[in-house]
């Protein structure tokens, strides 16, 4: 299994719009959503949004993304924030174990 972070910088004072339209999608698409956790920066970097996402294999991560590229929908949503995004990477951890609880 894998944790797949994709890192964002935002524009200054575009968070909330960028959050709003993530809100949407999820609500729109229960149980069907692309992103497991959105995560906003308390410290560091600033206006740093993070999505994070599990997966069996990075291939698999890929592959859900062309996917979700091709739904008008999220091609629709993302076309409304990109142009709030500075810059943005992906990190790929595999996950050697998860404790309980």
């Amino acid at each position: 299994m894998y944790l797949v972070r994709s890192v964002f910088k935002v524009k200054f004072g575009h968070m909330d719009k960028v959050l709003a339209v993530l809100q949407a999608m999820a609500a729109a698409n229960p149980g069907d959503s692309r992103i497991d956790r959105a995560l906003t920066d308390v410290s560091g970097s600033m206006f740093t949004l993070v999505f994070e996402t599990k997966t069996e294999s990075i291939d698999a991560h890929r592959e859900r993304l062309m996917t979700s590229f091709d739904d008008p929908d999220t091609a629709k949503a993302m076309a409304e924030i990109g142009q709030y995004f500075e810059s943005g990477h992906n990190e790929y951890y595999k996950i050697e174990f998860e404790a309980g609880g």
